[in-house]
């Protein structure tokens, strides 16, 4: 497992296939990261996985919320590939087995409310990028999209919480415990911080 998390944490600089922006338009989207970042839950996090995307956002902050589900998103598949690489182990006892699946199963939902969540946001978006703000609102029902984006978020958190409290009641080894906790932690920083910017959405 211990392989499988540090490979998650290398992947902030390409989960996007973006890269970074040059001249003038670089450091006013990376101010714009910075400065949108600094009022999140985890600023420091939420800064070093978004600031890839300063190409892409180019200082909008619907753009910007949506890399940061993306975000989460591509960490969720790599967390719940990790449970998945060593839900057979046999290095591991039969109640760590059952903890392991559980926690895919938990991140398996999260992967599912977060995908949605990702595709509400960019279903504004695009609506956004084909006429007026007032035309796309009208056009796509935002109230109804941007709550979609909160509920799917929040049922995401949800769902990495309840993998960390069914750890509590198992029969796992520290070490193993320890790796799980880091691996539901980032994914549950990086979803809180995505939602905190879409909570700040002004429309």
């Amino acid at each position: 497992m211990e392989a499988q998390l540090l490979s998650i944490f290398l992947l902030f600089p390409v989960l996007l296939g973006s890269t970074a922006a040059s001249g003038a338009t670089a450091a006013s989207s990376t101010g714009f990261i910075k400065k949108s970042c600094s009022t999140t839950t985890y600023p420091s996090l939420c800064y070093s996985a978004l600031s890839p995307c300063a190409r892409t956002v180019n200082s909008d902050p619907w753009k910007l919320c949506g890399c940061a589900l993306k975000v989460s998103h591509s960490y969720a598949v790599k967390a719940k590939a990790a449970y998945a690489s060593q839900a057979n182990s046999s290095s591991l006892t039969k109640a760590e087995k059952a903890a392991v699946k559980q926690c895919r199963e938990n991140m398996g939902d999260s992967v599912d409310q977060l995908k949605q969540s990702v595709q509400a946001m960019s279903a504004i978006i695009q609506a956004r990028s084909s006429g007026s703000s007032s035309a796309a609102a009208a056009a796509i029902d935002l109230d109804f999209q941007v709550s979609n984006v909160k509920t799917y978020a929040s049922a995401a958190i949800t769902d990495d919480s309840t993998c960390l409290d069914g750890l509590e009641e198992m029969r796992v080894r520290a070490n193993l415990k320890k790796q799980i906790v880091k691996l539901e932690t980032v994914v549950e920083k990086l979803t809180s911080n995505a939602l905190s910017l879409v909570n700040k959405l002004k429309y």
